[in-house]
């Protein structure tokens, strides 16, 4: 038989029991949110670019590869073939003087976080031109810089061939 005294301590009880029960409930489902967050969380690789990109760029180029700093621009595309190998074909204007070239190598590498190297070599260039990028939009833009005597910032859009 419940006394008052009894029914009082198995409420208790109960509600120890119900508030353990709704606190490991709630535990499990912020574990769950936790390991569903970190796997949303984008991890890119080389495979992230693809296909043809649309660019344009504009910068300086700054002594000692010039006598005198020189404003340069430059518009053309970059091919990404998903394995670390790309192209990079432009249309280069550097105080005035412009000229069309296709480079004859090119390879980037691509870091987890979506940020990247290219390092691309053009005919009668003394050397290759490094570049650093950030994958944006759903991996359908690119935003870059040169990191070289070429002072020199871009946004490279992905092409749609429908």
């Amino acid at each position: 038989m419940f006394t008052p005294a009894r029914l009082t301590a198995a409420r208790d009880v109960s509600k120890t029991t119900s508030k353990r029960a709704l606190f490991r409930v709630l535990f499990a489902l912020g574990l769950a949110s936790i390991v569903s967050s970190a796997e949303a969380e984008p991890q890119f690789t080389v495979r992230s670019l693809s296909g043809a990109f649309g660019f344009s760029a504009a910068g300086t180029v700054v002594p000692p590869a010039l006598p005198v700093a020189t404003p340069a621009a430059a518009v053309g595309t970059m091919t990404f073939d998903r394995n670390g190998a790309c192209v990079i074909s432009d249309t280069i204007n550097i105080g005035g003087m412009s000229a069309s070239r296709t480079s004859t190598t090119c390879a980037y590498t691509v870091n987890q976080d979506g940020t990247g190297s290219i390092s691309t070599l053009f005919p009668g260039d003394p050397g290759p031109i490094p570049l650093s990028f950030v994958i944006v939009n759903q991996e359908n833009e690119i935003r870059f810089i040169r990191t070289d005597l070429g002072v020199a910032t871009g946004v490279a859009k992905k092409q749609n061939r429908d």
